[in-house]
C-alpha cells in the first residue's frame, strides 16, 4: 500500500515519468521524532530506464519528540548548500494529502553505513576508525563555522538567543517538556533542573547552528573514513556550541563501552581537536553544565515516548525500550552534579 502511495506521489513530482515502480521500500529503524523509510525507484523518462534511490522521512502517530518538519527541512538544505554532508532534501510536503501524514523525501547515500557497532567491532572499518575520529571533530567545527545568517536560518530558526541567554533559554525548553509529559514526579530530573539554574555556564563564545543531536550513531561513514552524511536534525537550533561537544560527549552514545568519544577519541583529544580547529575554548566546568542538560534532555525524550505509549497514540516498541533507560540517566546526572 505504502509503496503504491509513494509510486503515485513520484508520478506528480516527476512529471516526465512513465512507469514508475517503487522496490525495496524497508523502514530504517531509530529516529527521535520521524518514520524513516528508504526504497528504490525507476522510471522511463526521454525514452531511458531511470534507477535512484530516495529516502523519505514522515510524521509518525506519536514520536519520542515532537519537532517542526519545516525547520528540518530547511536547515538540511541550507547546510547542504554550504559544504556540511548532508543527504540532498528533494520535496517537502506538510499535509496527508499523499502519504497520509506529512513528510519530505531526500536522496539516499549508498556505501556506506551507520551503525556505531559495525564501526567499532567489522574489521572492515578498522582503518577508517582513526581518520573518521578526526572527521567527527572537524565536520562539527565546519557546521559551527556557518554564516546561519547569510544561510537564511535566522527566520527558520526564530531570533537569536543573547549569549548569555543560551543556557536559560535550553533549560526552560526542557523544563516545560517534562512538566507537559511526566507521568511521575521525576524528583531527579526537577533537583538536576535547580543544580542547573545554580550553574549556568559563562555567556557562549558564539551563536552557532547547533545540531541538537550530533554524534556518533547520527551520520554515515564509509569504509574510507569519511562522513558522507550528518543525519537526525530535528532538534537543530541557535546557541551555545558547547551544547553540541557535550551532547557528544554523554554515556550513552560511549560506544565501546569505555571513556572515549563515541567510542573514537579521548575527550581531551576531542577538545583540543576542536579547539585548534575553531578557535574557540573548551571549559571543561562548562561543558559538565550542558552535559548534565544533555542527559535531562534525553531522560525528558524518553519521557515523551513513553507518555505516548502509555496514552495509546503509539505502539512502537522503541518507546517502550528507551523509557527502561532514564535510572541510569539519572545515576549519570547524580554522578555529574557530585552528588
Amino acid at each position: 500500500m505504502l509503496a503504491e502511495q509513494i509510486a503515485r506521489y513520484l508520478s506528480h513530482r516527476l512529471p516526465r515519468a512513465r512507469e514508475v515502480q517503487v522496490s525495496g521500500l524497508r523502514r530504517i529503524p531509530g529516529g527521535a521524532s520521524r518514520e524513516t523509510w528508504a526504497f528504490d525507484a525507476s522510471w522511463e523518462e526521454d525514452g531511458c530506464r531511470l534507477h535512484r534511490g530516495f529516502v523519505i522521512r514522515r510524521d509518525p502517530p506519536a514520536s519520542l519528540l515532537v519537532t517542526d518538519r519545516d525547520v528540518e527541512f530547511q536547515v538540511m538544505a541550507a547546510v547542504g548548500r554550504a559544504g556540511v554532508p548532508v543527504p540532498r532534501v528533494l520535496w517537502l510536503e506538510t499535509d496527508g494529502q499523499y502519504l497520509e501524514r506529512p513528510f519530505f523525501v531526500m536522496e539516499r547515500i549508498d556505501g556506506c553505513e551507520t551503525a556505531p557497532h559495525a564501526l567499532l567491532a567489522d574489521p572492515q572499518y578498522a582503518g577508517a576508525r582513526p581518520r573518521l575520529a578526526e572527521r567527527f571533530v572537524q565536520v562539527l567545527a565546519s557546521l559551527h563555522a556557518l554564516d546561519w545568517g547569510s544561510l537564511g536560518l535566522g527566520e527558520a530558526l526564530g531570533p537569536p538567543p543573547a549569549p548569555s541567554e543560551c543556557a536559560r533559554r535550553e533549560i526552560e525548553k526542557w523544563e516545560q517538556v517534562l512538566e507537559r509529559d511526566a507521568l511521575g514526579p521525576q524528583p531527579v530530573l526537577r533537583a538536576a533542573l535547580r543544580w542547573l539554574r545554580r550553574h549556568l555556564p559563562p555567556p557562549a563564545q558564539r551563536i552557532v547552528l547547533v545540531h541538537g543531536d550530533y554524534r556518533v550513531g547520527n551520520f554515515l561513514y564509509d569504509p574510507q573514513g569519511e562522513v558522507r552524511g550528518v543525519l537526525d536534525w530535528e532538534m537543530a537550533h541557535l546557541g551555545d556550541p558547547l551544547e553540541d561537544l557535550a551532547w557528544a560527549c554523554l554515556r550513552p552514545w560511549r560506544w565501546a563501552g569505555d571513556e572515549r568519544v563515541g567510542g573514537l577519541l579521548e575527550r581531551e583529544r576531542f577538545f583540543r581537536l576542536y579547539e585548534e580547529l575553531t578557535g574557540l575554548q573548551v571549559d571543561p566546568e562548562a561543558v559538565r553544565f550542558w552535559e548534565v542538560l544533555g542527559n535531562v534532555k534525553l531522560a525528558t525524550i524518553f519521557i515523551t515516548g513513553a507518555r505516548a505509549l502509555a496514552e495509546g497514540k503509539s505502539r512502537e516498541p522503541i518507546l517502550a525500550l528507551t523509557a527502561r533507560g532514564n535510572p541510569r540517566l539519572e545515576l549519570e546526572i547524580m554522578a555529574l552534579m557530585d552528588v
